[in-house]
């Protein structure tokens, strides 16, 4: 199933127009219906958004029925597509070049990643895919939020360094990957702590100092060792801001 299969199902589902459906995700219904005829793609900022603005599973977009062969050569674009990134901080790699690092035909490539931003969509939600299942475990033991954090989530961050570095230094994927973290980490704590439901500017302010930290961490053209990070991470928040000298 396409992604234009996908929303048009969806769309269905929940009984909305074309224009209805446009409205609720900010766009014109022009978009939708080529996204559904198969003339275009929505980007991966939207395609979150869809996400969100439904309540689906962060990989709803992704084919999940994949034959070991598929894997293979999807694994080896998605290598190549980050390849790709460390030979430019400021401009996205094209499709094509992708295509050519990876040895794959031209067409293969467009079989698993009809544009560049379902490359970048299945790119973060493979990045983000174990670190998810960990945390959500933890939260469901009714783990605290710091605990998890510096315990559980930043030893899986600094296994990945190298390409979180790329996603937290790249301006042409760190939007999307920030965006999808919060959007992500806010719907599982609403999940596991119904508090938080209650207020979300709380819960708001939380997701975006603990993002916050990550993107600091990770962005630095030496990434600081984990345990140190532990330690600073405690550190700043078992001292209020009061004690602190500037």
């Amino acid at each position: 199933m396409t992604i234009g299969d996908q929303i048009k199902q969806l769309r269905t589902a929940h009984n909305l127009t074309q224009q209805e459906f446009a409205t609720k995700i900010y766009i014109s219904y022009q978009s939708v219906s080529n996204w559904e005829n198969h003339r275009s793609y929505p980007s991966a900022e939207i395609m979150l958004l869809i996400i969100d603005t439904f309540d689906l599973p962060l990989n709803y977009f992704m084919d999940k029925d994949i034959d070991p062969t598929t894997s293979q050569e999807e694994t080896l674009i998605l290598s190549s597509f980050l390849k790709c990134m460390t030979t430019s901080r400021d401009e996205a790699p094209t499709l094509k070049l992708v295509q050519q690092l990876s040895g794959l035909p031209a067409e293969r490539v467009q079989h698993y990643f009809p544009s560049y931003d379902d490359l970048v969509y299945t790119l973060i939600n493979k990045v983000d895919q174990d670190i998810k299942i960990r945390v959500e475990k933890r939260l469901s033991d009714h783990e605290s939020v710091l605990s998890i954090f510096i315990n559980d989530m930043a030893p899986l961050l600094y296994h990945k360094r190298e390409t979180l570095h790329l996603l937290y230094t790249r301006p042409y994927i760190k939007g999307v990957w920030t965006q999808f973290i919060k959007a992500k980490y806010q719907s599982l704590l609403k999940k596991y702590n119904p508090q938080m439901k209650k207020n979300n500017l709380d819960t708001a302010y939380l997701i975006e100092t603990l993002t916050t930290f990550i993107s600091i961490w990770l962005s630095q053209p030496e990434i600081e060792p984990l345990a140190q990070f532990q330690q600073r991470i405690t550190y700043l928040v078992n001292h209020s801001m009061s004690s602190w000298r500037f």
